[in-house]
């Protein structure tokens, strides 16, 4: 929808680039069993439309992306899916009034404790617009008065919503580098009837926030409180809000990055923050939340740290993170610690080698490994993802791309563990050097 506006709006020079690519995929274990284990060799042809535009009035960017799918063994039926990213923001009038567009297109899970795989994994969009109005009290305060109409649209699912929502909030400016705000939101959110016995429910917080940002290092910190209302008969949710962020630069190219939230959310909310993170993983460094196909409201505890050299021919980034995640109806709680290692060596313009490695254990809280056992040990996930990627550019335009990949779960729940090897041979072309052809599924 951002690419719309941003096509038809007069007056534009928009940077607009493009791209095709053909792979071919070899999975040793397709259906991610334990035993009995399924090779599949799929083909994917894939098509991206990358824009960017920046001007007095209007700064928008999408990243579209759609790709086919073609199983050769036919474990699963061939499949096409969309991926868009994108966001405007139209100044209607300078520092008094504003429009804002987000927008993302994605796969995802219908199943948390389920393997990973095409028939575990369906099509959502998240959508979210409105105004912002700025009043100016003097030079150092004002007010700013927001609304948001959101949507949030699954495939072949009940767990459809819409929302209304508004906001207040009151802005000192502390110096030209630093502010606090003072900060009250409502929504209003509908979900369908069957999805949840209380689909009317409405969410307020009010926080404080602290903002500081200079010459590439800041903080921001959140706190407040949120309250959360099932009309109907439902339960009510009180809980804290508690969010920070720490950024320390050294240099133009090493970063520390900490942070920590401590709120209440949903799958709306989670993904609807991914859309500032087009074309993942573009930062290796930003922990990309899963989504998940429910309609479930869940207390979510998330903690992360970071370190990041992008500059030079080696680049490497180091993470940290855990997460608690507690739901309000769905049995699944669960706590996760894990760990990422991201390098990058540019031999030459032509060739880059890259590796990756990740590493999650997830302890679920109320899930044992045996339902029909009351003694039975609660379930324990760990995933492991080791890859490898050799690219070679053959010329400004047209890049082969070699992966190596070994994905490995051992869980004390019986019949799910199992390790899958990938390797993938990707042609890509590109018209311009904003993005780069891959898989987004």
């Amino acid at each position: 929808m951002a690419l719309g506006l941003a096509c038809t709006w007069p007056a534009l020079a928009a940077q607009i680039d493009y791209g095709v690519g053909l792979s071919a995929t070899y999975e040793s274990n397709m259906f991610r069993t334990t035993n009995d284990p399924h090779s599949e060799l799929y083909e994917s042809l894939m098509g991206a439309v990358n824009l960017r535009e920046d001007n007095r009035d209007l700064s928008a960017r999408a990243l579209v992306q759609v790709e086919h799918r073609h199983f050769t063994k036919h474990t699963f039926p061939d499949d096409t899916t969309w991926y868009l990213d994108g966001a405007a923001l139209w100044t209607i009038a300078p520092q008094r009034a504003a429009w804002t567009l987000e927008d993302t297109f994605r796969e995802v899970q219908l199943s948390l404790t389920a393997p990973n795989t095409p028939s575990n994994r369906t099509k959502s969009n998240t959508f979210s617009t409105g105004p912002d109005l700025t009043f100016a009290l003097d030079s150092v305060n004002s007010l700013v008065v927001g609304g948001r109409y959101g949507r949030f649209d699954i495939e072949n699912s009940v767990t459809d919503n819409h929302r209304y929502g508004g906001y207040l909030r009151g802005l000192h400016l502390l110096s030209p580098q630093s502010k606090l705000t003072l900060n009250f939101e409502a929504t209003r959110m509908f979900f369908e009837p069957q999805a949840t016995p209380y689909p009317d429910v409405v969410q307020v917080n009010g926080y404080g926030r602290y903002e500081s940002l200079y010459a590439g290092s800041g903080a921001t910190l959140d706190l407040g409180r949120t309250h959360v209302k099932q009309y109907g008969g439902g339960q009510t949710l009180d809980g804290n809000i508690g969010r920070l962020t720490l950024l320390k630069a050294f240099g133009p190219d090493v970063t520390v990055r900490i942070s920590y939230s401590d709120e209440i959310s949903d799958t709306y909310s989670d993904l609807l923050r991914g859309v500032t993170v087009a074309g993942i993983p573009t930062d290796p460094g930003v922990v990309i939340i899963q989504g998940l196909a429910t309609a479930d409201l869940y207390h979510s505890k998330l903690g992360t740290a970071a370190f990041l050299n992008q500059g030079g021919r080696f680049q490497y980034t180091l993470l940290a993170s855990g997460r608690k995640v507690n739901f309000a109806t769905l049995e699944q709680d669960y706590e996760e610690k894990g760990g990422r290692l991201y390098l990058s060596w540019i031999h030459s313009g032509a060739i880059r080698f890259s590796g990756f490695f990740d590493y999650s254990k997830r302890d679920y809280l109320t899930l044992s490994v045996d339902p029909t056992t009351p003694d039975a040990p609660l379930r324990q996930d760990v995933d492991r993802n080791y890859l490898a990627t050799l690219e070679y550019r053959l010329n400004q335009s047209l890049t082969v791309t070699v992966v190596g990949n070994l994905v490995r779960r051992d869980s004390t729940a019986p019949g799910i563990s199992y390790v899958n090897r990938r390797a993938m041979l990707l042609l890509g072309y590109t018209f311009g050097h904003t993005f780069e052809i891959q898989s987004r599924r």
